[in-house]
């Protein structure tokens, strides 16, 4: 900067008088102190009243000083470069204090959000070593306490090293309110209700201003583990209240949809037992027939609450062949056929459904639950459509009643399990509640869904299956 300030000081100097050149080099003092501090401001100062003196002051190229107003003149001008010099040094000062302030609340606002958001007890650990050893510099190990051993290292942040399990015991056994120096690592205690509960350990020699951090830290970690805690009660309360909520829907459901069957059975055998021999041909068939669909609706609750607890437990397994739809529903609704006794049914497949790869079985069981809720809410008029087709890589089967219908903000819940048994007692027509959530369980674990729709002509319920058209691995697209 100087060596420029001459040379500018050479263009202008016949421009100008040589005292007022003096301004150009304090301009050139000033910028360096602006960008620098005292030490290079001084320096610049120095180097130019020997430049100004030398080239610019009569005599010329000497450091003879003719004039004795020049003297004065290089004098404050020293003056000025020092005091500007100091006043630069000390803006560089505060600046980088502001600057170091302003990120170590930046920092400690990262930390609140870690902390406000951290999810476990593992993410708070984590994020009280890794910004402990980034604020300090220094290795950090976090321990926490198990209820009646010493604290354990849960998480670690900077060089590796090793805690001794004798320094460990001696600091946890301490009850100073001060961090505990051992063998150059300082253990600070976190405490919850004023129970000790872990431990945050510094490597090294670690300054007051860093304590302090590490203290607010703690206690911010400290609260967020509370938090977690908390967290936690509150959802192992929920899981409870959930549990006891689906044991007394499912005892609900055994003790009335099972039960019902059961008593239809009891009846009739009692009855032939005792009267049989009293009975016409054509009673004892209808007492017999009775317990047969008794039987077999006893059989499709269990069957659902055994499929339910296998979906429930990720035992679905799938074993896929090629299958014709219309083999599908055909044995779908034979399978109900005593209950389908004067309900017509439709069906309408078209020509341009392909095979289907999957599992038969569960497909046919998904048709078939639909099937048995058709029939429930089906009038004695009425009649049920099934229909299927083929679009855009996909396969839709539409299973339609002419039932009362589903209001459009309940078509969603009666996919839930149990969902009929908690709205109430609904006379013949209730069921375990399974049936639906079972069959979107099926559907599903062939990639596909199942959904409720307004019905044709705005009359009852269409169920729509939707079941991608997929292919063994391997197989061209032929």
């Amino acid at each position: 900067m100087v060596f420029v300030t001459v040379c500018l000081a050479f263009l202008l100097h016949r421009l100008m008088p040589h005292a007022s050149l003096s301004l150009l080099f304090l301009t050139g003092v000033l910028i360096v102190s602006a960008r620098t501090g005292l030490g290079p401001s001084l320096v610049a100062s120095v180097l130019s009243f020997l430049a100004y003196n030398f080239f610019f002051t009569p005599p010329y190229y000497t450091l003879e000083i003719a004039n004795d107003g020049d003297v004065a003149t290089l004098l404050f001008f020293l003056l000025m470069a020092a005091i500007t010099g100091n006043l630069a040094a000390r803006m560089h000062a505060e600046i980088d204090m502001r600057r170091t302030s302003l990120q170590r609340i930046s920092n400690l606002y990262e930390f609140s959000r870690r902390m406000s958001s951290a999810a476990g007890t593992e993410a708070v650990l984590e994020a009280l070593a890794d910004h402990l050893a980034w604020s300090t510099g220094r290795t950090v190990a976090v321990l926490v306490a198990a209820p009646g051993s010493l604290p354990a290292v849960r998480a670690r942040a900077g060089r590796a090293a090793s805690l001794h399990p004798a320094d460990i015991e001696d600091a946890w056994s301490r009850d100073e309110p001060g961090p505990a120096v051992i063998h150059a690592w300082h253990f600070l205690k976190l405490a919850a209700h004023n129970e000790p509960v872990g431990m945050v350990a510094i490597q090294g020699q670690v300054d007051a201003e860093h304590i302090d951090l590490a203290r607010s830290l703690c206690d911010q970690a400290t609260v967020a583990l509370d938090r977690t805690r908390l967290v936690a009660d509150l959802e192992q309360a929920r899981l409870v209240s959930e549990t006891e909520q689906l044991r007394s829907a499912l005892l609900s459901s055994v003790s009335h949809d099972l039960r019902t069957p059961l008593a239809s059975i009891i009846g009739s055998t009692t009855s032939l037992l005792e009267y049989g021999d009293s009975f016409s041909t054509e009673n004892r068939r209808d007492l017999l027939a009775t317990v047969v669909a008794e039987a077999q609706r006893l059989d499709r609750h269990i069957q659902n609450l055994l499929d339910m607890t296998r979906l429930g437990q990720g035992k679905m397994t799938l074993r896929r062949d090629w299958v014709d739809l219309h083999d599908i529903v055909s044995s779908a609704v034979d399978r109900l056929r005593d209950a389908l006794k004067g309900l017509p049914v439709i069906i309408d497949i078209a020509d341009t459904v392909p095979l289907l790869w999957v599992h038969g079985v569960l497909i046919e069981q998904a048709l078939v639950n639909l099937l048995d809720n058709a029939i429930c809410f089906s009038p004695p008029d009425g009649r049920i459509t099934i229909t299927a087709r083929a679009a855009a890589g996909r396969i839709e089967i539409d299973l339609c009643d002419d039932g009362p219908g589903i209001p459009e903000n309940e078509r969603e819940k009666i996919f839930d399990m149990f969902y009929t048994v908690r709205q109430g007692d609904r006379g013949s027509l209730q069921g375990t509640g399974l049936g639906l959530a079972i069959c979107r369980g099926m559907v599903a674990a062939h990639g596909g869904n199942v959904t409720a729709r307004d019905g044709r002509n705005g009359r009852g319920t269409c169920m729509r299956i939707v079941l991608p058209v997929t292919r063994p691995d391997g197989m061209d697209g032929e």
